[in-house]
């Protein structure tokens, strides 16, 4: 122990003494605790997950240089760090810490944690599966406005693509709302003719699961679960290759995510207070729900600004408008109005719904925070509409202090 001790206190000498940079806090713990733990015989540096986790130790690397050179301001800078770290938690979670052969949904978020652009009026799970097997999914609709199971196929770091799509309208269900999906590599035999079936091919490598809620004090979640057919097969340890290719499935993951600023409609972060007509096919069905219309649009306001969005809801059972950061990262939904749903709004007396974006509460009915943040981007999900005849939201930049002669609330408190 007392060697060790000597043998740490003399290299941190012979640092500062050359002029060599230490590493900081935790990262000098842990340097001090790799010189005192002495060296191993045997040598695992060329183990496939040991470059593996060195690639995406890369991409947390060149993630982290991203957010420095695209953030416009200091808050920004300061929440990428820990968006960061989220992105690579949901990552690790969904993909790493899957199996395949004893598969499960896993919730991709959490009630702090709404990374990747997502829905915070909904619920993601996610499964990931090897095409090599069949499965057998089993569950109850609840209650929830819609339920969607997006099959995707792909490996390592290429770009996944949907191989199949089944929403709640498509599924045989039983007069509680049970019901039985099938994966199969070909057609079921007629034991199972019962039972809803998509075929899959051997490259398929994740389902992705939406449930949409309107109403989240009255609606009850959907109860999912999946196994291999005849039965998860019995447990081994581990291979090399097996953990490298989850590390690898980790890397892109956290690669799409942290990446969603520069490949989703780029242009709305220099061309702000509008919307863009965006379709699933134009996002890319992998990561767009099929059944969805999206409106993408982004904001920049200055202290004394708020902006005012004015829609036209067509007649459907579920749509919302979401802010997020410039990462993509859901503003705080839990404690702040960040998110409305068609049941979480007050309409005009034709039907239109006003909405107000400000840093301030007005006292609008459809007010949304933006949190401090003077950037941010907006999501409108229309569903089971006909893209053609939704149209565009109108937006006005007015000042708050001519508020009141917009809008008829009243002044900022």
């Amino acid at each position: 122990m007392l060697r060790s001790s000597l043998i740490a206190l003399a290299c941190i000498a012979i640092g500062l003494y050359a002029g060599y940079q230490l590493p900081r806090g935790a990262g000098l713990i842990t340097a001090l605790s790799n010189l005192a733990a002495g060296e191993n015989e045997h040598d695992y540096t060329a183990l496939a997950s040991h470059q593996a986790l060195l690639d995406f130790q890369s991409s947390v690397d060149g993630a982290r240089e991203m957010v420095l050179t695209d953030a416009r301001s200091k808050q920004e800078a300061i929440e990428g760090m820990r968006w960061l770290l989220r992105v690579a938690a949901m990552s690790t979670h969904i993909i790493a810490d899957a199996n395949p052969n004893a598969p499960r949904f896993q919730r991709m978020d959490t009630w702090v944690r709404k990374a990747g652009g997502d829905n915070p009026d909904a619920e993601y799970y996610l499964a990931a599966i090897d095409g090599s097997n069949d499965y057998r999914i089993t569950g109850n609709l609840g209650t929830v406005q819609h339920l969607s199971f997006t099959i995707n196929a792909g490996q390592g770091m290429e770009r996944r693509r949907q191989v199949g799509y089944v929403n709640e309208k498509d599924l045989t269900t039983d007069e509680d709302g049970n019901f039985t999906l099938l994966l199969h590599k070909s057609k079921p035999n007629a034991d199972n003719k019962a039972s809803d079936w998509l075929q899959i091919p051997k490259d398929t490598s994740a389902i992705l699961v939406r449930a949409y809620i309107a109403d989240r004090d009255t609606e009850r979640l959907p109860q999912l679960d999946i196994e291999v057919e005849g039965g998860n097969p019995p447990y081994q340890p581990p291979s090399d290759k097996t953990i490298a290719d989850a590390i690898t499935g980790t890397s892109f993951a956290f690669f799409v995510l942290t990446n969603l600023h520069r490949t989703v409609l780029p242009e709305l972060m220099e061309t702000t207070n509008t919307f863009i007509r965006a379709t699933p096919e134009r996002l890319g069905k992998d990561i767009a729900a099929s059944d969805n219309l999206y409106m993408l649009g982004s904001f920049q306001l200055e202290p004394d600004e708020a902006l005012m969005i004015r829609v036209q809801p067509p007649a459907t059972r579920y749509w919302n408008l979401t802010l997020e950061t410039r990462w993509h990262e859901i503003y705080d939904y839990l404690s702040r109005p960040t998110s409305r749903t068609l049941a979480d709004v007050t309409p005009s007396p034709d039907g239109s719904v006003e909405f107000l974006v400000s840093h301030q509460d007005t006292g609008h009915p459809n007010w949304l925070d933006t949190s401090g943040h003077a950037f941010g981007f907006l999501t409108l999900r229309w569903l089971d509409v006909d893209h053609a005849d939704v149209p565009m939201p109108e937006l006005e930049l007015v000042k708050l202090s001519s508020l009141a002669q917009v809008t008829g609330s009243a002044a900022p408190r």
